[in-house]
């Protein structure tokens, strides 16, 4: 009878809920995929976790703070679009395109591109050389921002979603699907792990 009383409630939410997972929020220090940068990483990792789960990041690149979702560690993929939530408030709708990309000159392909444009470059104005830089730079980083395993709000987002998850109680999270993966969601929690975590990195709380 016990065991009735306690499994009953467990089905009815499991059928009419989203099952929050538990989660350990850690600090680690990375070595930033798109700026090359090392960087203390905030996220949130479940018992449950598989090769195929996604999960929540927070940190901070060249000072400002940067919240979303990273693929798994063992199966790096694009992330592509997400949705993320803090309790009932607002779904903001991120788009892997709208990242801000960096230029990387020590992974920049533009010198060897540019090699096979001597004799035109060497008859152009600066300007011009400047220009045909800049495009095959730019080029080269939205490509790289593309394959990035993480797709994160940034700005004015970043910072509502940010002062959000200080006060909320849960993150709800959706992976819309793209080639390489399905679509799909979850609910971490946002507890005393959570705020440790950000002290730890040295993320301030008041950004």
């Amino acid at each position: 009878m016990p065991k009735f009383i306690i499994t009953l409630p467990l089905l009815l939410c499991s059928a009419s809920c989203v099952v929050m997972y538990p989660a350990q929020w850690e600090s680690i220090t990375v070595i930033d995929e798109l700026t090359g940068e090392q960087t203390c990483r905030v996220r949130a990792l479940s018992p449950m976790q598989t090769h195929r789960s996604f999960y929540p990041m927070v940190d901070m690149a060249t000072g400002h703070i940067r919240v979303g979702m990273h693929s798994p560690d063992e199966n790096p993929l694009p992330v592509g679009d997400i949705q993320l939530q803090i309790d009932n408030h607002y779904r903001f709708l991120i788009k892997q395109a709208d990242m801000p990309y960096y230029l990387q000159q020590q992974i920049d392909i533009t010198p060897r591109i540019l090699a096979g444009h001597g004799p035109y470059l060497n008859h152009s104005k600066r300007a011009q050389r400047d220009q045909l830089q800049l495009s095959f730079s730019t080029a080269t980083a939205k490509a790289l921002a593309s394959r990035s395993p993480y797709t994160v709000a940034t700005g004015n987002t970043a910072k509502h979603l940010f002062d959000l998850m200080l006060m909320g109680d849960f993150l709800e999270y959706k992976i819309l699907a793209t080639e390489l993966h399905a679509s799909t969601s979850g609910r971490y929690p946002l507890d005393g792990d959570f705020l440790n975590s950000l002290q730890q990195c040295g993320i301030s709380w008041h950004q």
